[in-house]
């Protein structure tokens, strides 16, 4: 009796322990195959869908920089907070004809065209009959092109012309009534000057700066045309503004003040 009930228990102890074998290896098979499941899964695209919507805000991001560096560029230079000129010029004219001006002091202004490597040419005034004094506010003044805009091609051809067949000439770095006796009629015209040398002159630059200087001491215009025209300036454009200033702070007396604003001009 006592040998069939001690047969009996280990064979349910043998029961149960094949069934905790078979229920742990089911977990495990459970977990194994859940595993093997995940692993035979193919890749969920929200990382493709990531990477696509990042590249998509990066394209966007460097379209906007892009686009804002198409922009013309603007320089604030001298005792810029004297006056705090500001000009706009009319949307649809590529070559302007008059451009708008703040100011938040009266002041006495002028208007240049900035060619870097090249030089400078007064636009505003043009005549030493003209008030060039602006009360503060928003004024109109008119701006005067004597050039129009030349085009690469055309230039070099006026280059080849001027060269002949020989080493061009390097550009004077002195005023045009010093170049030579019959210049002094020209009176710092550089345009006339320039075509003398068979090539036009940087007021027939398609691109520039156009510079508006303001202060609040008179800008005489026969020195400030004795200091600017005919001087030939830097290729860098910081250095080419930076030199115009300092040419029209010396026509100006002593401890005046000259603030510029200085807006890039594309005129093709």
């Amino acid at each position: 009796m006592s040998a069939s009930i001690s047969t009996g228990a280990v064979r349910r102890k043998r029961a149960a322990k094949s069934q905790l074998s078979v229920a742990g290896n089911g977990k495990i098979l459970a977990v194994f195959s859940g595993a093997s499941c995940r692993r035979s899964k193919p890749i969920k695209p929200e990382p493709i869908q990531h990477m696509l919507q990042f590249r998509r805000v990066l394209i966007a991001s460097l379209a906007a920089i892009a686009a804002c560096a198409s922009g013309p560029e603007i320089r604030k230079l001298g005792d810029y907070g004297s006056v705090n000129p500001l000009f706009t010029t009319p949307p649809n004219q590529k070559t302007p004809s008059e451009i708008t001006v703040n100011l938040t002091q009266p002041a006495y202004v002028a208007a240049l065209f900035v060619v870097p490597g090249r030089g400078a040419v007064i636009v505003y005034p043009t005549d030493t009959s003209m008030s060039t004094h602006v009360d503060a506010g928003s004024h109109t003044i008119p701006v005067h092109f004597a050039e129009t805009p030349f085009n690469r091609d055309s230039m070099l051809a006026a280059v080849r012309r001027g060269q002949g067949g020989t080493r061009r000439n390097p550009q004077p770095t002195m005023r045009p009534d010093t170049v030579r006796r019959d210049s002094t009629r020209i009176r710092g015209d550089t345009s006339r000057l320039s075509g003398l040398r068979g090539e036009p002159g940087p007021g027939a630059s398609p691109v520039g700066y156009l510079l508006l200087i303001a202060s609040q001491a008179e800008i005489p215009l026969s020195t400030l045309q004795r200091r600017v025209n005919g001087i030939t300036i830097p290729i860098d454009d910081d250095e080419a503004l930076s030199t115009v200033m300092k040419l029209v702070k010396a026509a100006l007396p002593d401890g005046a003040n000259l603030a510029g604003y200085a807006r890039e001009l594309d005129r093709t």
